[in-house]
């Protein structure tokens, strides 16, 4: 069983397309040769791989060196005033969005005063609930709607 190979050996036969006339010590001596196109390609792999991974390692140390060399320079530097950090458009943002807060506020306080007052919160909570679990079916969802409907129509009317 293990005594004989399992495939026979293949012998490489060159074919050529034109007649061409080759001596027999040549044609030996090619076939002799282990390499072939398979093993080439493998070690132009394995070559540019190895100049990827170089190059790649020579971008990664220069990009540390780099960053490095900035974090010791921000580091020695003192930490910049606050105030000169500030500009017109920046204070106009920052007092654009306090106000926008604000108003925010507000309507909160707006919308809770009103739920307590109408008592329509809990056939909105209904209503939300309902939504989330028939979340393909809305129509699932009409009598918690008219609820909530009627419930906002007596408070406005």
């Amino acid at each position: 069983m293990g005594a004989s190979e399992s495939k026979p050996a293949m012998q490489r036969t060159f074919v050529p397309e034109v007649p061409v006339q080759f001596s027999q010590d040549l044609i030996e001596v090619m076939e002799e040769i282990p390499e072939s196109d398979f093993t080439r390609l493998q070690d132009k792999a394995l070559k540019l791989e190895s100049s990827v991974s170089s190059e790649l390692e020579k971008i990664t140390s220069e990009a540390h060196a780099i960053l490095s060399a900035s974090w010791s320079a921000s580091a020695s530097m003192p930490p910049a005033d606050p105030e000169s950090l500030t500009s017109p458009a920046l204070l106009s943002d920052i007092e654009t969005f306090k106000n926008h807060l604000v108003d925010r506020k507000h309507m909160l306080e707006k919308r809770a005063e009103l739920s307590k007052k109408t008592g329509y919160e809990a056939p909105r909570e209904k209503l939300i609930e309902c939504l989330a679990k028939n979340d393909r079916r809305p129509l699932m969802c009409l009598d918690e709607f008219n609820a909530f409907k009627e419930k906002l129509e007596s408070t406005i009317a």
